[in-house]
């Protein structure tokens, strides 16, 4: 085909085949209305589309020197750009497509592919790669995009993925996705505040160095904890969290620390404990929200993290009460034994109970609880201080575990 081939604001009532055909200049369908466009095998230096009406788009295995302009079309039913070879750039922003726009097997797009407030049945670039040419900007860049299925799974993208804002309403497949060439203090994906079914976040990644999905909103989430990219967690929610069996707290402690990266957030802490309890997981969540206040107490002011340091030591911040339990039986044993070797004394000789040293050592510890022995009985020299210091522990003990308790039961 020699020369351009305007096709403007043309209305065809018919299909349009131009089967492995070749173009020596622009093919323009701007605002066309036809039945179908195929230009399977052919060869372009340009497409301009924009605002294309008609049921399907196929390009498969076209080859398009330069860009391809569909903005604005309404597809009724595919775009097929299977195993295409594009120099430069798709725009897809504000594209409509009924069923699904087709990348895969072997896409190559030179700079960029915008599917920006697109609407979209599904979304499927398994095995493209993008951005191979050049360029700064995110080569994939789908923010708002509404879709029922995005997959890109085994994709090979330049300076980042954008997925800020979708609206997902079945899988987003991101495993084994390679990003190459983001700035150090970029993320290579970006999934802020996008809502999503189910996502499989499982990237390579030794090229993905970071994903960012603060405050997105997923039904159920598929990582690789282990070796797996760093997270922006800020405001993340999701129903289930894979893979999460019993006893992995410790390894999803590791990938939360790494993910925060040393800043204290609450809510990353409190959603995986709330993956957790919907398991069933009790333990497994309590020990999470043990470590959240861990990670508090080393943002505390010196004065602070002593009394927090201590809810921590004698009750596990009321999560776990039977320590405290356990500490007031070292104790009572410690006391008796001294108490029983050391008898303290009569406060007022021949009145008051018969002395017993585990009640007496109880009547130290027990700050509310009135035994009589603590009145009748007076210790001296060195066990006075042990009585001391029986008395000031009981203090802390019940305080500590009051706290901790309180915190623990005024949770919503």
């Amino acid at each position: 085909m020699t020369g351009e081939l305007d096709l403007t604001a043309a209305t065809i009532d018919c299909e349009i085949d131009f089967d492995a055909c070749s173009f020596s200049d622009v093919l323009s369908l701007r605002h066309a209305t036809t039945l179908a466009v195929y230009l399977q095998g052919s060869h372009l230096p340009e497409l301009s589309a924009e605002a294309l009406r008609c049921p399907g788009l196929d390009m498969r295995d076209a080859v398009v020197e330069g860009n391809v302009w569909i903005q604005g079309s309404d597809i009724s039913i595919d775009l097929n750009l299977d195993r295409a070879k594009i120099g430069g750039w798709i725009n897809g922003n504000l594209l409509t497509i009924g069923s699904w726009f087709n990348g895969r097997f072997g896409l190559s797009i030179g700079m960029r592919l915008t599917l920006a407030s697109a609407r979209i049945g599904g979304v499927d670039l398994r095995q493209a790669d993008i951005g191979h040419a050049g360029g700064i900007e995110q080569a994939l860049d789908a923010h708002l995009v509404t879709c029922d299925t995005f997959w890109a799974s085994d994709i090979r993208v330049a300076h980042g993925i954008i997925l800020s804002g979708a609206q997902i309403n079945g899988e987003a497949l991101l495993s084994k996705a390679v990003v190459h060439g983001t700035p150090s203090d970029e993320p290579a994906i970006r999934l802020d505040e996008i809502h999503v079914r189910r996502l499989d976040i499982d990237t390579a990644r030794t090229d993905t160095r970071s994903v960012s999905m603060r405050g997105a909103t997923i039904g159920k989430l598929v990582d690789r904890p282990e070796g797996g990219p760093l997270l922006e967690l800020d405001a993340l929610t999701y129903e289930r969290l894979e893979q999460l069996p019993p006893h992995s707290t410790h390894t999803r402690l590791t990938w939360l620390k790494e993910s925060l990266g040393g800043q204290y957030l609450p809510q990353p802490y409190e959603q995986l404990a709330a993956a957790y309890r919907v398991l069933g997981h009790d333990s497994e969540a309590r020990r999470v929200l043990r470590a959240k206040h861990r990670h508090h107490r080393s943002a505390l002011p010196w004065t602070t993290k002593i009394w927090d340091w201590l809810q921590d030591v004698v009750a596990g911040y009321g999560y776990r009460p039977a320590r405290a339990g356990g500490w007031l039986v070292v104790l009572t044993l410690l006391g008796t034994l001294v108490f029983s070797i050391y008898e303290p004394h009569r406060s007022e000789p021949g009145r008051g109970p018969a002395f017993n040293p585990t009640v007496y050592t109880l009547d130290l510890l027990l700050p509310v609880i009135d035994f009589g022995q603590e009145k009748a009985f007076t210790s001296a020299g060195w066990p006075q201080w042990l009585a001391y210091l029986l008395i000031a522990s009981g203090w802390v003990l019940a305080t500590t575990l009051v706290a901790g308790l309180t915190r623990v039961l005024g949770r919503p």
